[in-house]
C-alpha cells in the first residue's frame, strides 16, 4: 500500500513538473519576458530609469513551516505514521530545514542571479543613459533588500559613475516602507470586513478537502484519523509554504527535493488561490482601486514624480529602489496600471484579473524609462520588463509625454489626499 502511494504521489508530481513551476503566487521565480520593445518616436533616446523593485528570491524571513512541519514529521515518524510519500517528505523536509538554518532572511542564489539579471538588461536596452552622472540607490533596513542592491549593481561593475547608497531608518521610511507607518492601514488589515472574507474562504470546504487529501498521503490512517480538522489545515498551509520555497532555494539544495509529490492540482491551485486573495485586497486592489491599500503607496509616487521632474534638469544617471511586495503591488495599483488595478465585487471573481505571479514575483519591479530628443521628454512604463499602458493619450504605442503623464499622477494623488511636496509621514499617519 505504501509503495502504491508513493507511486500515485510522484505520478501527480510528474504532471506539475511538466508544465514547470506553477501556484507560487508571490514566491513565483521571476521570469525575463520574451520579445522586443516598441520602438521610440523618431528622434527620441533613453536619457534616465526611474526604478522600484522587489528583493530577489529568498530563504524564510523566519523559522516556521520548516520547524513546525518537521516537528510534526518526526512526531508520526516515532509512531510509524508516515506513508511511503510520508517518509520522502520527511527527508525532504529535514534537507530544507539544514539549508534555511542561519539563512532567514537573506536572498538566495537564484535571488542574486534575478537581481543582476535585470540589472544586465537594463544595461544593455538603455546603455545610452549610463554616462557616468552618478546612481542614487536606495534600500530599506531589511538585509534582503541591501543583497538585491548589491546583486543588481554587479551588472554594472564597469560603471564609472559614483553609487550614492541611502537607507532610512524604518521609522521614517515613508517612501519605501510606507505600509509599516500608517495605522489607518494597519486597522484596515485587521478589519472586520477582511477577517470575514478570509474567514470563509478557510470555512470553504476545498479547505478542508485539501488538507485532509495531503494529510492521506503523508500520514497513515491511523495517525490521519487522530489529527484535527485545524491541525491538518495548518499543515497543509505550511507544507505548501515549503513547497513554494523550494524554487527559491533551488540552487543550495539537491535537485531530488520535489516536495510536489504531496500535492494534486486542484490542492495546489487552492491554496495560490486563497494566499493570493489576502495579498489582493491587503496589497492590490480589492474592492476599491483607491482604497487605503493603495493610498499607502502615494510617497513613491510622489517620489517618482519628484526624481524624474529632477531628471528633467539634468543630474543622475538612475534612481534605483530595492524594497518588498507590500510596495510594489500597491504602487502599481496606485499608478493605474491596468493588470494591477481592477477590483473585484466578490473574493471568488479576483483571479480573473489579477494575480500574485504576474504582479508580485520575487524580484519584481516597476520602471520608468524617460526619453529626451533634446527639446521634450517621453516616459515608457514597465512592470516586470513588460511595456504596459496607462489610461491616457500615448505617443506611439506605449510612450506618455511627461507633461501628460506627470498631470496624471498628480491627479492620482489628489484623489487619495496627497500632494506630490507634501509631508509624506504626516499624510500616513492621518490616513484612514
Amino acid at each position: 500500500m505504501r509503495k502504491f502511494r508513493l507511486l500515485i504521489g510522484l505520478l501527480v508530481w510528474e504532471v506539475v513538473q511538466a508544465q514547470g513551476p506553477q501556484y507560487l503566487g508571490t514566491k513565483t521565480p521571476y521570469r525575463a519576458p520574451a520579445g522586443e520593445y516598441a520602438a521610440a518616436p523618431q528622434g527620441y533616446r533613453p536619457v534616465f530609469v526611474n526604478y522600484v523593485g522587489r528583493h530577489g528570491a529568498r530563504y524564510l524571513t523566519k523559522a516556521g513551516p520548516d520547524v513546525e512541519t518537521l516537528r510534526l514529521l518526526e512526531a508520526a515518524d516515532k509512531k510509524h505514521g508516515l506513508t511511503g510519500v510520508g517518509s520522502h517528505v520527511l527527508s525532504m523536509v529535514r534537507v530544507l530545514y539544514e539549508v534555511e538554518k542561519g539563512q532567514y532572511e537573506n536572498i538566495t542564489r537564484l535571488g542574486a542571479e534575478e537581481q543582476e539579471g535585470i540589472g544586465r538588461r537594463m544595461l544593455t536596452h538603455y546603455p545610452g543613459v549610463f554616462s557616468g552622472r552618478g546612481l542614487d540607490v536606495a534600500v530599506t533596513y531589511k538585509v534582503r533588500t541591501q543583497q538585491s542592491a548589491d546583486a543588481f549593481l554587479r551588472a554594472f561593475g564597469a560603471y564609472k559613475g559614483q553609487r550614492r547608497m541611502t537607507r532610512k531608518p524604518d521609522s521614517l521610511d515613508a517612501v519605501l516602507r510606507f505600509y509599516d507607518l500608517s495605522p489607518g492601514y494597519a486597522k484596515y488589515k485587521k478589519s472586520e470586513l477582511l477577517r470575514a472574507v478570509f474567514d470563509s474562504l478557510d470555512r470553504d470546504h476545498r479547505t478542508g478537502e485539501a488538507a485532509e487529501a495531503v494529510c492521506e498521503r503523508v500520514f497513515s490512517p491511523a495517525f490521519c484519523a487522530k489529527m484535527k480538522a485545524g491541525e491538518k489545515v495548518r499543515f497543509f498551509g505550511d507544507i505548501y509554504d515549503l513547497y513554494s520555497l523550494q524554487y527559491s532555494v533551488a540552487r543550495e539544495i539537491p535537485q531530488s527535493v520535489d516536495l510536489g509529490i504531496v500535492f494534486g492540482k486542484d490542492e495546489l491551485a487552492w491554496e495560490d488561490f486563497v494566499s493570493g486573495a489576502q495579498d489582493f485586497l491587503e496589497k492590490g486592489p480589492g474592492r476599491d482601486p483607491l482604497g487605503i491599500q493603495a493610498k499607502v503607496a502615494a510617497p513613491l509616487l510622489a517620489d517618482f514624480v519628484q526624481t524624474t521632474d529632477e531628471a528633467c534638469s539634468g543630474g543622475r544617471d538612475a534612481v534605483l529602489r530595492f524594497t518588498h511586495a507590500e510596495a510594489i503591488s500597491p504602487f502599481a495599483t496606485l499608478l493605474g496600471i491596468p493588470e494591477a488595478s481592477v477590483p473585484a465585487a466578490g473574493i471568488y471573481d479576483y483571479e480573473r484579473h489579477w494575480q500574485a505571479a504576474r504582479i508580485i514575483p520575487l524580484s519584481s519591479n516597476v520602471q520608468w524609462i524617460v526619453y529626451s530628443n533634446g527639446k521634450a521628454y517621453l516616459v515608457k512604463i514597465l512592470l516586470n520588463e513588460r511595456e504596459v499602458s496607462l489610461p491616457l493619450r500615448s505617443v506611439g504605442g506605449t510612450y506618455y509625454r511627461w507633461e501628460d503623464l506627470r498631470r496624471y499622477c498628480i491627479q492620482r494623488l489628489r484623489a487619495v489626499g496627497a500632494d506630490v511636496h507634501g509631508d509624506m509621514l504626516g499624510y500616513l499617519r492621518t490616513l484612514n
